[in-house]
């Protein structure tokens, strides 16, 4: 799987400085089915905050304490010991080994210049040299450089000036099939109503998906702030998730979290409160006696997951009392869990 011993424990050594705690991580697979297949288990590694960020191959991490870095780490060595075609092959997006800080990493992060490419012209320009290029966007000498030429190095330069730049958009992508659609982005005028252009955006995305926000086929294109690249979401910044986008005071709670992060310039860490998504229950355990209809006409109630309790579900029409007793007791026990676990937490 690995070309070599050495390059295996450089992986191994960078894997065990990058992933931190409250710091993201982004692992990248072959392809979204691949990806799909590890996202359950992903999204329910215990502190970990796994979640798609939306390129139809990356998983994010954030891991909360020591033991979630722990947790993170062991999840990764598993899936490349149980297949090389589903293995973890890039950590923020370079191939594994490169330094971040080298000319091959300033230049792998660009799209369309590969590492064979990078290796060239790092024979002949320092780190220094290079960040001077590229900070003074001077193409013509970065194209003289070997290996890159005038389409990578006009591509090299429009990537950092995208990085420098403080436009940001919404994207969105089907989280199971990168052929549903065209991705949907929409810039952001930080000036103006982040509501209103958030609800357009979501308005825009639900095409990727099923049309039914019941429907049991994969749900409608979810959503990562970006910035001018495009190429991958910004870390510790909001996720707009499945269904979601069909509730409009979860629209409201994601344009707030915008808010707060664009404008207000909140670090928000963890992803698990950023995640914007209902029916969280339904997804993570299976219930005695709640079926796929049961579960439909709860989410169609609009009550929120901190809303059910026997009271409030007992009086969804077609719910039984047994049904609803159960998944409030569901409810209760999932909330004095992550309870107990914050309290744990040093």
């Amino acid at each position: 799987m690995f070309e070599s011993d050495l390059e295996d424990n450089i992986f191994r050594r960078r894997l065990m400085k990058e992933v931190a705690p409250g710091a993201p991580v982004h692992f990248s697979f072959y392809s979204p089915r691949v990806k799909v297949q590890v996202q359950d288990a992903a999204e329910h590694l215990c502190g970990a905050n796994g979640r798609y960020i939306g390129d139809g191959v990356s998983i994010e991490f954030v891991p909360e304490d020591a033991a979630a870095v722990e947790r993170v780490r062991e999840f990764v060595w598993r899936w490349e010991e149980h297949n090389e075609f589903t293995a973890v092959r890039k950590i923020d997006h370079l191939r594994r080994g490169a330094d971040p800080e080298s000319v091959q990493g300033i230049l792998e992060r660009v799209r369309g210049v590969d590492k064979r490419a990078a290796a060239k012209a790092a024979e002949a320009v320092e780190p220094d040299e290079l960040r001077e290029m590229v900070e003074a966007e001077d193409a013509k000498t970065l194209a003289r450089l070997p290996g890159l030429g005038e389409k990578r190095a006009h591509a090299v330069v429009e990537f950092y000036r995208n990085e420098r730049s403080p436009r940001r958009f919404l994207y969105a992508a089907n989280r199971n099939d990168r052929f549903r659609g065209a991705p949907v982005f929409t810039e952001l005028d930080l000036q103006g109503d982040l509501d209103e252009q958030a609800f357009a955006h979501a308005a825009r995305a639900q095409p990727l998906g099923d049309p039914d926000p019941l429907g049991a086929n994969e749900p409608p294109g979810h959503t990562t702030l970006r910035n001018a690249n495009l190429s991958r979401p910004l870390p510790m910044t909001p996720s707009l998730m499945g269904r979601s986008v069909y509730y409009p005071e979860q629209v409201a709670l994601f344009a707030d979290v915008l808010r707060r992060v664009l404008v207000e310039g909140e670090r928000l860490a963890g992803v698990g409160a950023l995640r914007i998504q209902r029916g969280k229950l339904f997804h993570v355990r299976k219930l005695p006696g709640v079926g796929t209809k049961t579960r439909a006409r709860v989410l169609a109630s609009g009550l929120l997951d901190s809303e059910y309790t026997y009271e409030n579900l007992v009086g969804i029409p077609g719910l039984t009392e047994a049904q609803a007793r159960a998944i409030a007791e569901a409810a209760r026990n999932g909330h004095e869990a992550v309870a107990g676990a914050e309290v744990r937490v040093p």
